[in-house]
C-alpha cells in the first residue's frame, strides 16, 4: 500500500529533544518567583531586625541611647578659675595669677612639606627640638598639641607674626610671685599642674584652686561649635584671696639681716621666727638660703619643698634651759632661793657631764644657772623636778606635738619621755640643756612668747584673713592653755633679763666704780637666754665635734612684750655659734623696735646693774 503524501516522516530524535526543552515562558515564571521570594525573605529579616532594634532603642533603652546621641553632638569643655592671691599684713600682692600665651599646632593646617622649616624657626624661640618639633606638627595622633607653655610676651609676637594656620597661641593662667624671693619659704611654691607643693600655697591650695567651670556646646563633625545651638553654662569660681600676717617691714629687715650674718659668718644657713606674743600672729618668718618661687624647679626640691622655721628638727641647747627653769618653779619643786653646788662636771649615773668650759661657778640659784648657762645646774635642778613634772610640762608647751599653725609640712618634734621605748634616766639630764630632744624654730619661739605672755600659750597662724568673693573672714586668736603660773612666768622673765645682758658688753658703770654688763639691745629690756647647740650625727649616734647651731631666743620689751624672736644660725665657722647669733639677734630687735616706735629709754642705754 502506498504511502499517504500528508503525512509526516517519523523522526524519533527530534520528537525526544522537543519533549526535553521547558517552554521559555515558564523559565522567566519560575526565575521571577525565585527572585521575588529571595527579596522578601531579606526584606523580611531586615524589616524584623530594624523591629527589634527599634524596640530595644525605644523601649528598654531609651535614655541610654538618646545619650549617645547626645553625645556624639555636645561636648563639654571645663572653665578653669584664677588661683586665688595671697598677700602680705598690708595688702602687697604676694603671689597670684597672670595670663601667658602658650603654643598650639594643629598638624591638619600645616602644609606638610613645609613643616621642616617650620619647625626649624620655632625651635630657637621655644627652646625646643627641631626634630622633636617636627615629630609633633606631623603627628595624626590628635587634633591638636601643646608644644609650649607661658611664652614671652616678645616671643609670643614672633610666633603670630609668622601667620601660620596651623600654629595657635592661647592664653594660660600661670602662677607668679612679684617679689621673687621675698617670703618663699612662708608662701611656698606651686608646680606646673597648679598644684601647692609647700608652705601657703600647699596647706589652703583647695580653697585657692576655686571651683571649675563648665560649657556645654553643640559642635558639628568637624568640631566646630555651632554657634546658633543653645548652650549651658556654669560660671567658674575663682579661689579665695588669702591676707597673711607678714610684716613687710619686718620681713624684710630679717632677710636682710639673716643673709647678711650667714654669708659674713661662713654658716651653712639660718632662721628667723618672729611671733607676736598677745596672738600667736606671725609676723616674720624667714630661712636662708631663699628660693626664687617662680622658677623652684631650677632649686633643690629640699630647699623649696620644705620651711626649716617648721619642718627642720634640731636640737635647742642652752635656749631650753628657760623652759628646765619653768618647769621646777611651777612644780614646785625648787624656788627661785634654791641653791645647787655647780662643780663644772658632774658624774650622772653611769656618764661625765660638764659644762661647756668645764669651770665650775659654786653655789647657785635658777637664776645663776641661766646667767652662766650652766649645764651642771640645769641637771642638778632637773633632777630636783623630776621626770615626770618635767616632761609634763614640756609636753604643755607644746614640744613633741604640732603647734597647729596652717602651714604645710611642719614636724612636732622628739621628745623620749617616760613611757617612751627610747626614754632612759640620762635623757632627763641632757634634755635640761637642750640635748637630746628634737625642736623646731617655731616652737621654741613659742615657749618664749607663752612666758611673755604670763604663761599663756597662743596658737600661732600665718593668714589673717581669707576672702571668698566680697565674703571675708579673719582669724580669731586661739588660747591653747595656761602653760605655767603667771608668777612664774613673771619670776622666769626677770632671771631671762638678767641672762640676756651676760652677754652684752662689759662697760665702765660710775655709779658703782666697777664694770658690769651693758643692756644686750642698749635702750631697750630685753628677755633672752643664748645657745651654743651640737648637731647629731647621720643615724642618731654621737654628735658632730666640728661644727654648731648658735641661737638667741627671747622676747622685747621684756615686759609687755610685743615679740618673741628666735634667730638661729646653722654650723657657722667659729664652733661656739652663739657668738655668731648675738650680734644678729641684737640688730634684728634694734630694727624692730624702732619700726615699731617703741623709744629706746635713756636709762638703758649705761651699765644694766
Amino acid at each position: 500500500m502506498a504511502a499517504r503524501p500528508s503525512q509526516r516522516p517519523y523522526r524519533p530524535q527530534a520528537r525526544r529533544a522537543a519533549r526535553a526543552e521547558p517552554p521559555v515562558a515558564n523559565q522567566i515564571v519560575r526565575l521571577a518567583h525565585w527572585r521575588v521570594y529571595v527579596i522578601f525573605t531579606v526584606a523580611l529579616l531586615i524589616t524584623a531586625r530594624l523591629g527589634t532594634r527599634l524596640f530595644e532603642v525605644q523601649a528598654l533603652d531609651p535614655r541610654d541611647y538618646a545619650g549617645k546621641a547626645e553625645r556624639e553632638i555636645l561636648q563639654e569643655i571645663v572653665v578653669n578659675p584664677n588661683r586665688g592671691m595671697i598677700l602680705d599684713r598690708m595688702g602687697n600682692v604676694l603671689a597670684l595669677d597672670i595670663e601667658r600665651e602658650s603654643l598650639w599646632v594643629i598638624p591638619s593646617l600645616l602644609p606638610q612639606e613645609r613643616v621642616p622649616a617650620i619647625a626649624t624657626t620655632l625651635a630657637p624661640l621655644i627652646g625646643s627640638e627641631p626634630e622633636s618639633l617636627r615629630q609633633a606638627m606631623a603627628s595624626t595622633d590628635y587634633y591638636w598639641w601643646r608644644v609650649a607653655r607661658w611664652l614671652k610676651p616678645e616671643v609670643a609676637t614672633q610666633i603670630e607674626a609668622l601667620n601660620e594656620p596651623g600654629l595657635r597661641l592661647m592664653p594660660e593662667p600661670l602662677r607668679y610671685y612679684p617679689q621673687e624671693s621675698f617670703a618663699a619659704h612662708v608662701i611656698g611654691a606651686v608646680n606646673r599642674n597648679g598644684t601647692g607643693l609647700s608652705g601657703v600655697e600647699a596647706f589652703y591650695d583647695t580653697a585657692l584652686k576655686g571651683i571649675t567651670g563648665t560649657v556645654k556646646a553643640e559642635f558639628d563633625p568637624a568640631k566646630n561649635p555651632i554657634a546658633i545651638a543653645p548652650q549651658t553654662s556654669r560660671f567658674p569660681r575663682d579661689g579665695a584671696n588669702l591676707r597673711l600676717t607678714l610684716d613687710p617691714v619686718i620681713q624684710q629687715i630679717i632677710e636682710t639681716e639673716l643673709k647678711a650674718s650667714v654669708e659674713r659668718n661662713r654658716a651653712s644657713g639660718g632662721s628667723i621666727v618672729v611671733i607676736e606674743v598677745a596672738t600667736g600672729a606671725v609676723r616674720g618668718m624667714a630661712s636662708y638660703p631663699f628660693f626664687d618661687p617662680n622658677h623652684y624647679d631650677e632649686f633643690d626640691p629640699e630647699l623649696y619643698s620644705r620651711n626649716p622655721a617648721v619642718s627642720n628638727l634640731y636640737e635647742p641647747g642652752s635656749t631650753f634651759k628657760m623652759v628646765t627653769a619653768a618647769a621646777g618653779l611651777e612644780s614646785r619643786a625648787f624656788t627661785a632661793d634654791t641653791l645647787v653646788n655647780d662643780t663644772g662636771t658632774i658624774y650622772y649615773i653611769d656618764t661625765t657631764l660638764g659644762n661647756w668650759n668645764r669651770l665650775g661657778n659654786g653655789q647657785i640659784n635658777v637664776d645663776g644657772m641661766l646667767y652662766h648657762s650652766s649645764n651642771v645646774g640645769a641637771v642638778l635642778f632637773n633632777d630636783l623636778t623630776g621626770p615626770d613634772n618635767f616632761y609634763s610640762i614640756v609636753r604643755r608647751f607644746g614640744f613633741g606635738a604640732h603647734t597647729g599653725i596652717d602651714l604645710g609640712g611642719e614636724e612636732a618634734g622628739i621628745v623620749h619621755a617616760i613611757g617612751s621605748p627610747f626614754y632612759n634616766d640620762i635623757l632627763l639630764a641632757t634634755n635640761a640643756y637642750g640635748q637630746g630632744i628634737s625642736v623646731t624654730p617655731l616652737q621654741m619661739t613659742l615657749a618664749a612668747a607663752a612666758i611673755a605672755n604670763d604663761g599663756v600659750l597662743m596658737r600661732p597662724y600665718i593668714v589673717e584673713e581669707r576672702c571668698d568673693g566680697p565674703q571675708c573672714t579673719t582669724t580669731t586668736p586661739t588660747v591653747l592653755g595656761q602653760v605655767i603660773e603667771p608668777g612664774v612666768a613673771w619670776t622666769v622673765r626677770r632671771m631671762l633679763v638678767n641672762s640676756a645682758n651676760h652677754y652684752a658688753p662689759v662697760v665702765w658703770a660710775a655709779q658703782t666704780g666697777n664694770y658690769a654688763d651693758q643692756w644686750l639691745v642698749p635702750g631697750y629690756e630685753v628677755a633672752a637666754k643664748t645657745g651654743t647647740s651640737s648637731i647629731p650625727l647621720p643615724g642618731g649616734v654621737g654628735y658632730d665635734t666640728t661644727a654648731t647651731i648658735g641661737s638667741v631666743l627671747g622676747f622685747a620689751p621684756a615686759e609687755e612684750a610685743r615679740y618673741a624672736i628666735l634667730v638661729k644660725v646653722d654650723r657657722p665657722a667659729d664652733i661656739w655659734g652663739v657668738q655668731t647669733a648675738i650680734p644678729l639677734f641684737q640688730t634684728v630687735v634694734d630694727q624692730i623696735m624702732t619700726y615699731e616706735r617703741i623709744l629706746p629709754q635713756p636709762w638703758l642705754v649705761g651699765p644694766s646693774r
